[in-house]
């Protein structure tokens, strides 16, 4: 996106808060003031940083935390998992950071990821045992590395009317990004762990350990949806909108992209012109959360730390992501709550059985030939 065309988007509202940190973290601004609440600071929290994707800065999600130590945290944004491990590992400090699923055995391994205390967690009962014992989030002996935070799915949403073949769920594919009928009519999320990850869940391969051939198979069919994509793009706004539009019959989509559709349906009342596909190949799950640098021990951040990574894990802050940017929460007493309805869930393509929705999807996990993956991706993109 050029200078003119997020300042016009920025003007007519049509970035969230999420989106405008995303972008100004992509060209280099990784640390925006965010004010204070009002109650008088019973001490300052403002020396633990909070180093995480664009957004999640909002006063909302840390509301605990600064009503305990009576300021906010520091934050410092990056726009992807790659440019934040590579910032740590040239020294940058962070207490606590933001990470995905598929990162967290990397990340130890490099040393930015220490065990977490859960007896400080008052939270973390609370959460669906199925976050918390994730066998790649957890160490041996059992003492996790990471709290979930949310969770959601990378499948697709569809424009019913304008790809009517593929409303019917017993046709919901990602197949559809291989029809030549929608050339330049399909939009995908300019990720490898999206984009190659799903293309090899197509083909029935496991992304997780790729041979040689099996990464020239996977190749050949990402080349192959490139030359039908419209849009490549990180930029959620600018894929939702090609929907709405109609630019695109079909889009690669995390939930809260649904949720906006949702709204969308309801204020127009055109039932059933979106819909949130579960492609027989199955749909790509994604579990994100905080972990714990082991410095902040020996900065003497470890309690804060902790407060800090307790405080997105309270029911108000997990309510407010649920409701509010429709991603799953791991955090049980929310599904409880009166407007947490199935009927919601479902429209964002969740549900409260939050163990069953994890088992019908393929984790997005640690891939043990990752960096020459993301070479091969960068080629394939090079001619889009």
């Amino acid at each position: 996106m050029d200078v003119t065309e997020f300042k016009d988007k920025l003007l007519e509202g049509k970035l969230s808060r999420r989106q405008v940190h995303k972008i100004l973290a992509s060209v280099g601004v990784t640390a925006l003031t965010v004010p204070a609440m009002s109650p008088p600071a019973l001490a300052d929290g403002s020396d633990v940083t909070l180093f995480t994707w664009g957004g999640y800065d909002d006063e909302n999600f840390g509301a605990e935390y600064t009503q305990k130590f009576g300021s906010p945290p520091s934050y410092a944004l990056f726009s992807d998992q790659s440019e934040a491990l590579a910032k740590m590992r040239a020294g940058f400090h962070s207490d606590v950071v933001f990470p995905c699923i598929s990162k967290i055995k990397l990340w130890y391994d490099a040393g930015v990821v220490a065990p977490l205390d859960t007896s400080m967690l008052s939270h973390w009962d609370e959460l669906v045992p199925a976050l918390t014992t994730l066998p790649t989030a957890m160490l041996p002996d059992g003492r996790p590395l990471f709290a979930p935070v949310d969770f959601g799915q990378t499948s697709i949403i569809l424009r019913a009317d304008l790809a009517p073949e593929y409303a019917d769920e017993e046709n919901h594919s990602w197949g559809i990004f291989l029809d030549d009928k929608y050339k330049g009519r399909l939009a995908m999320f300019d990720a490898v762990e999206d984009h190659f990850n799903i293309m090899a869940m197509y083909l029935g391969i496991d992304f997780t350990d790729m041979n040689d051939a099996e990464i020239d198979q996977v190749s050949d069919v990402v080349r192959r949806t490139i030359s039908n994509i419209r849009i490549l793009a990180s930029d959620t706004t600018t894929m939702t909108q090609a929907l709405f539009s109609g630019e695109v019959v079909a889009s690669a989509a995390w939930n809260g992209m649904m949720a906006t559709a949702s709204a969308e349906i309801e204020k127009t009342g055109e039932q059933g012109k979106y819909i949130w596909m579960k492609p027989k190949e199955g749909a790509l799950t994604w579990v994100c959360g905080l972990t714990i640098h082991p410095d902040a021990k020996t900065k003497g951040n470890w309690e804060k730390a902790h407060a800090l990574v307790d405080a997105y894990l309270a029911v108000n802050s997990q309510h407010y992501e649920l409701t509010e940017w429709g991603y799953g929460v791991p955090n049980a007493n929310v599904y409880k709550m009166a407007d947490v309805t199935e009927e919601y869930l479902s429209s964002i393509g969740l549900t409260s059985d939050v163990e069953g929705y994890l088992a019908d999807g393929t984790f997005s996990s640690y891939q043990a030939r990752f960096t020459e993956i993301v070479q091969r991706y960068e080629e394939l993109l090079a001619g889009f």
